[in-house]
């Protein structure tokens, strides 16, 4: 059970955490989130109810939650004002390390908004406004919109356990 876009997703954002922890592209974030969704960092996969696998990469293990219903399952799932199309959980060795949410273009600007009242002003590691970290001790916050696309990402990733990860391949 392997679906790509999930897959290379998490390539795509371990290759950009890896870069912008050797480079030092992140700004100290203001104030560190501790858990994603309400779901603290490290927690055993198997404590979360309602999960349901989507991907299986080895150690990597992709899930949505049930009650995240999202635009896809006509469900009213928001981050403020700003309908999400899908959240993913993302574990390595059945603990939590990646939040991952996708979103329809336009609610870019006001995620950004939201992010920076949170934790801080973002760096812009290759000066354009569609690639940001917010990067602190523990977690790094990385908001995409991919050139020609309709659809933004949001990845918050757990430096603890991404680290073993990237020191894994």
């Amino acid at each position: 059970m392997k679906p790509p876009r999930q897959l290379a997703a998490v390539g795509l954002c371990m290759a950009a955490f890896l870069m912008f922890s050797l480079l030092g592209c992140g700004s100290p974030a203001a104030s560190e989130p501790e858990a994603f969704r309400s779901i603290k960092w490290g927690v055993q996969a198997a404590s979360i109810s309602g999960l349901n696998q989507i991907a299986d990469d080895g150690n990597i293990i992709l899930y949505e939650k049930g009650d995240d219903l999202g635009l896809a399952g006509k469900g009213q799932l928001k981050m403020g004002e700003v309908s999400l199309e899908q959240v993913i959980y993302g574990f390595y060795k059945g603990r939590f390390y990646m939040g991952m949410v996708y979103f329809p273009a336009v609610g870019f600007k006001r995620i950004e908004e939201m992010l920076t009242k949170e934790i801080g002003s973002p760096a812009k590691p290759d000066d354009t406004p569609s690639k940001l970290i917010w990067d602190s001790t523990n977690v790094s916050v990385l908001l995409t919109l991919g050139e020609n696309s309709d659809q933004g990402r949001l990845v918050y990733l757990y430096k603890p356990i991404q680290l073993e990860v990237e020191l894994k391949k």
